[in-house]
């Protein structure tokens, strides 16, 4: 299981804003493997391994905040509106939110090479939109968080009023990851 070095470098980034001393904590913290990516810097057109991005992930969260996943979410968030730039901003500009959904879903496969996402709209209410991921046979709480806030600041960005979100995660690889979201 890999994903790009696009998602990686997301989380360098965020580490590196937030300043030297943050970034030489994270890197204590981290395993050999997911320290020598973050000493390098990872390249974007490099695939990873999985378990990397959920290590860098979790160990962020965990040293440079409480560990309850807040930052993972942040993370989900600064990616969505750090890496999607040039004609990728006409998209939160014109698109509603169940056009990006649609767009992140048909999208996944560039980024994971695991896992089938879905997005699907709700017959009798326009507004309301679930994302469902499945296959996937490590389920992270890290990868669930960072998919939330990716959408959360997808809304966001487009102009949408997030009205309801409700989600379900399970560690059961046999279970999917979803979230429902209705909008404004």
């Amino acid at each position: 299981m890999q994903t790009t070095g696009h998602v990686i470098r997301s989380r360098y980034i965020y580490v590196r804003q937030r300043g030297d001393e943050a970034f030489q904590k994270v890197l204590a913290a981290l395993g050999p493997e997911a320290r020598k990516i973050m000493e390098d810097g990872p390249l974007e057109t490099v695939w990873y391994p999985y378990k990397v991005y959920v290590e860098l992930s979790e160990t962020i969260d965990r040293v440079l905040g409480t560990g309850d996943g807040q930052l993972v979410f942040e993370m989900g968030s600064f990616s969505c509106e750090n890496n999607l730039t040039g004609i990728y901003r006409v998209f939160f500009r014109f698109g509603n939110l169940n056009f990006l959904i649609n767009r992140a879903a048909k999208a996944w496969h560039s980024q994971y090479d695991f896992g089938t996402m879905t997005a699907s709209r709700d017959p009798d209410n326009k507004q309301r939109v679930t994302l469902e991921l499945s296959d996937v046979p490590e389920p992270s709480r890290a990868l669930f968080l960072a998919v939330k806030g990716w959408v959360f600041k997808a809304a966001e960005l487009s102009g949408s009023e997030l009205t309801t979100a409700e989600d379900y995660y399970s560690d059961d690889p046999n279970e999917p990851m979803r979230w429902v979201f209705e909008y404004l």
